[in-house]
């Protein structure tokens, strides 16, 4: 348990540092991109 909690722990601090400090790309924003762009990619259905 105790081993758990230090790596949680030093994982935030970890990813809280490289977010304050590097340009670190917004991953819900780039899917959100993506689903976008596959939506307008569908084919209409064929109504004939």
């Amino acid at each position: 348990m105790f081993r758990f909690l230090v790596g949680f722990v030093l994982g935030n601090v970890f990813g809280v540092y490289l977010a304050q400090n590097y340009d670190v790309p917004n991953i819900a924003r780039k899917f959100e991109e993506i689903k976008k762009d596959v939506e307008a990619r569908k084919k209409p259905p064929n109504d004939k």
